[in-house]
């Protein structure tokens, strides 16, 4: 039997802890709700995966989800604050997801979300796909099958071995990659952001 996925969630309304429970409790791959609180004061970070809404007792906790991300702790935004510079926030203090409440997203991505933010992964939910299918950057394809190579794990230096490149070569198609969404206004500074915008733009799998 799979090892159960272990999940801590906040949100200061009962009735969203309650279904959150249900959904995640009677997913196919096992998941184990082993916290529920209304607030992060004094909330055990050691669940894999911590579910977590974007206001918590009417505050922003876009610190407190980066301090927990800085921790190790692997976060999912599930919110009805879906503005897009307000979850692009949220990603960028360290959210390996965010999963809107007020849309048809709920049940089954948030489950999905959990699975691979238990594995460290970045998910995108639809409601995010679609708000950057627009602004997709145009690659060559050596710079996406270097994106591809080095963010399925491979250091640069291997990824310049299996393509018969430079190291040097690795990090210049890297670097224009960034710079190419940085220009569609999707900032990706980090291995983790590249990920999830490659993700988006269906370049990398989950």
């Amino acid at each position: 039997m799979a090892t159960p996925v272990t999940v801590a969630v906040v949100d200061d309304h009962d009735v969203v802890l309650s279904g959150v429970r249900v959904w995640l409790e009677q997913a196919p791959h096992p998941i184990e709700v082993v916290a529920a609180a209304t607030d992060l004061d004094g909330l055990d970070p050691t669940a894999d995966v911590l579910i977590t809404d974007l206001r918590v007792g009417g505050q922003l906790v876009l610190d407190r989800i980066a301090d927990l991300a800085a921790a190790g702790c692997h976060v999912v935004v599930f919110s009805r604050h879906a503005e897009a510079p307000l979850v692009r926030r949220a990603e960028q203090a360290g959210a390996l997801a965010f999963v809107c409440k007020e849309s048809r997203e709920g049940r089954a991505h948030l489950v999905e979300a959990v699975l691979a933010a238990a594995r460290g992964k970045p998910y995108t939910a639809p409601s995010r796909a679609g708000a950057t299918a627009a602004r997709r950057p145009h690659f060559s394809e050596q710079e996406l099958r270097t994106m591809r190579l080095w963010l399925g794990g491979l250091t640069r230096a291997a990824v310049a071995r299996q393509m018969g490149i430079s190291e040097h070569t690795v990090k210049q198609y890297l670097e224009r990659a960034r710079r190419k969404y940085a220009q569609a206004g999707r900032e990706a500074p980090t291995r983790i952001d590249l990920y999830r915008e490659a993700q988006r733009d269906g370049i990398v799998g989950l």
